[in-house]
């Protein structure tokens, strides 16, 4: 996934092309071997997590200044929380458990938005990184690209409603199930519009009625007129 990514983000490809050890994960870049310093200068390692937004099946853009860091606070070389970080406590449901998100960040660059991605991890890396590379010498580009599939998605496009509304730990729950809808009419067919946007792995409608013109009225969704006349279960 990475590999396409790059090949239609020029942000993405710059930050392979640098070293940064990146991941895709359940709808978000996850940068890892970020290091920075805790209240006793010492050395740690975490992972900044931002949302990628999909414009179409590969080309993704940057949207907001905010990301998520998976580690503690991290400190400057006065051994002062690193200051003007905003954001706090958060939590974020990835499927991969090694990078385990424990805050969120929010720092504006000068002009007021990230031009890129590569803008945007450059410059959080810098004042989350910085003083642990200049005290530690630690070197975050490590070109540890992580290109494990995770888990074969059902939907056809990136399903980036579930990052953008951070319920990824509600859709899990989801995931496995095989879902029956008995009767597909005014109620089931709404009904089954609403669990196609589901990551389940099976929908099951039964009804043992035909779909006519009234049917269409009660139903969401585009009329092809062939399918007048046909069982409901199979339109």
């Amino acid at each position: 996934m990475l590999i396409e990514l790059a090949n239609h983000n020029d942000d993405i490809r710059r930050l392979l092309e640098k070293g940064y050890a990146l991941r895709f994960d359940s709808g978000y870049l996850v940068v890892r071997y970020i290091p920075y310093l805790d209240a006793n200068k010492a050395l740690q390692v975490g992972a900044i997590v931002t949302k990628l937004v999909f414009i179409d099946k590969m080309r993704v853009q940057q949207q907001d200044h905010q990301v998520f860091f998976a580690g503690s606070a991290p400190h400057g070389l006065d051994g002062q929380p690193v200051p003007n970080l905003g954001g706090g406590a958060a939590s974020l449901a990835l499927t991969k458990t090694d990078v385990v998100v424990e805050r969120s960040f929010s720092n504006k660059p000068p002009p007021g938005h990230f031009p890129d991605f590569f803008a945007k991890i450059e410059h959080y890396l810098n004042l989350v990184g910085g003083p642990a590379m200049s005290l530690h010498g630690f070197n975050p580009f490590t070109f540890r690209v992580d290109h494990d599939v995770v888990a074969d998605s059902v939907f056809k496009f990136q399903d980036t409603m579930t990052s953008r509304a951070e319920i990824g730990d509600l859709a899990a729950v989801f995931k496995n199930e095989v879902i029956a809808i008995i009767g597909l009419g005014g109620t089931g067919c709404f009904v089954l519009d609403f669990t196609v946007k589901t990551p389940v792995q099976e929908i099951r409608g039964f009804d043992g009625d035909f779909y006519y013109v009234h049917n269409a009225y009660r139903s969401p969704g585009h009329l092809d007129e062939q399918d007048l006349g046909k069982a409901k279960a199979e339109v």
